[in-house]
């Protein structure tokens, strides 16, 4: 076990498949880069600023400068890299030239300074310890990165003490014990690395896994959705079923007793004929009121579905209820609906959506009463919102009931899985977008009123 672990911290290669996860360590190279370019002019500004004050025409200046100046156009490109989408995608090559060459310059300048100071090469360490440190905090290095990084840095100061000191006669040549601690501070880099990697990887996976589950949330609440509105559309198909019965019966009838009457016309006596023409013209108008209901009907669907108009525009509260209302009429309920609308002003809403809530609280206040009951539906203008309230005088809701009435969620009935809420939660969502807010009030036998509150003129962005 602890060897299949310690091999994830040390080789965690599986993971970089996942391009996703490939964008990151980009994003996140790019904010190193920069981090590493901006600290290496900051040092140079600072020591530069440092030189000139303590030491202005000392000996050590010129390799100073020339050390400061390498800095400081290794930093200025460093930063200049993060400008190229191509030279990102290799974010960690990029920092580990960075590094090196920053540690070059840096180790070379301390070993050319043991001319004037025979203790400027105690430096080297110090520079190679931060140098990585900062690496491996800011740059999204692979635990194999940092360690090559190490070997390099490690390779750098033997390969460049033996130069000094052969070619300047400069510098103690290699000291073992800079080699040992160099390969001391590599071992610690890589593991902090592994460690902050093996972090980063956790985090990228666990928020990958929420992303997922949020999405099979919205999967559940879309088929719970479809479900409850198939309820919906039942109760709707039957008032409508209702509605077009009377005009289509009154049409059917009527054009068959014209056509009886039309034919008849021509055999009848002139007395007879005077009669059939004030019939067929009582007839025409039956069959002209049947035609204004039905054109009525369709247009109140058309409102209701919102097939034929623009998804967001401007619409009356009022007509959106009262659709809803005669849609929801249900001849075999002895329910009374009372309707009290005051003037309101226009909203810029979805209509169809906000038809579906009224529909689903119309629906959920009319079935409180069990059939048999009292709903009163309201509205009216508050300050610049309006409020639409269904009260219904039905069995009302448990304190506990009331408490989780918008938690979407699953229950057990007869054997099999039902949905609870999810119409309640679909429609706090709908209100939500449009900026307003639902409210519940409801006593244990005494009924409940919900109240929407919409804004008039601040319309949300989801709308």
């Amino acid at each position: 076990m602890w060897q299949e672990r310690a091999q994830r911290y040390i080789l965690p290669g599986s993971i970089e498949q996942d391009p996703r996860f490939r964008d990151e360590i980009q994003r996140l190279s790019r904010i190193g880069l920069l981090v590493i370019g901006s600290i290496a002019i900051a040092v140079s500004a600072f020591m530069t600023s440092a030189h000139v004050l303590l030491d202005p025409r000392g000996e050590m200046l010129p390799v100073r400068a020339a050390m400061l100046g390498s800095l400081l156009v290794l930093g200025l490109l460093t930063i200049l890299t993060t400008r190229s989408e191509a030279l990102l995608r290799r974010g960690r090559l990029i920092a580990i030239l960075a590094a090196t060459v920053g540690n070059g310059i840096v180790t070379w300048s301390l070993l050319l300074l043991t001319q004037f100071d025979r203790n400027a090469v105690a430096g080297i360490p110090g520079n190679i310890t931060m140098i990585m440190l900062v690496a491996a905090a800011a740059i999204p290095f692979r635990p194999t990165d940092m360690l090559v990084v190490g070997f390099i840095m490690e390779a750098e100061y033997v390969a460049l003490a033996l130069l000094a000191a052969r070619l300047y006669s400069v510098g103690r040549g290699v000291d073992p014990l800079y080699v040992l601690f160099i390969f001391m501070v590599t071992c610690l880099s890589t593991a902090l690395t592994a460690v902050v990697y093996e972090q980063r990887r956790s985090t990228y996976e666990w928020h990958k896994r929420t992303l997922e589950t949020a999405e099979k949330l919205r999967e559940a609440e879309a088929r719970n959705l479809l479900s409850e509105n198939a309820a919906s559309v039942g109760r709707l198909a039957a008032a409508l079923s209702h509605e077009l019965n009377s005009p289509i019966g009154a049409l059917v009838s009527g054009v068959d007793t014209l056509l009886l009457l039309a034919a008849r016309q021509p055999h009848s006596t002139p007395q007879e004929q005077q009669r059939l023409l004030v019939l067929q013209n009582e007839l025409r108008k039956s069959i002209q009121q049947s035609t204004d209901r039905l054109r009525e009907i369709v247009a109140r669907m058309q409102r209701f579905s919102n097939l034929d108009m623009a998804e967001v525009q401007s619409a009356n509260v009022n007509d959106l209820i009262t659709d809803v209302a005669a849609l929801l009429d249900r001849p075999e309920d002895k329910v009374e609906v009372e309707m009290d609308l005051q003037p309101v002003p226009p909203l810029v809403c979805r209509p169809q959506q906000l038809s579906a809530v009224f529909s689903n609280l119309l629906g959920n206040a009319i079935d409180a009463t069990n059939g048999d009951g009292r709903v009163v539906v309201s509205s009216r203008s508050r300050d610049s919102a309006v409020e639409v309230a269904f009260s219904d005088n039905g069995r009302g809701l448990h304190p506990n009931e009331l408490e989780t009435i918008f938690d979407p969620g699953f229950r057990v009935s007869h054997g099999r899985v039902a949905t609870g809420n999810w119409s309640m939660f679909s429609s706090r969502q709908i209100v939500r977008e449009h900026g307003g807010e639902i409210r519940i009030e409801s006593e244990r036998g005494k009924g409940t009123c919900v109240r929407v509150l919409l804004p008039v003129n601040a319309v949300s962005e989801n709308v």
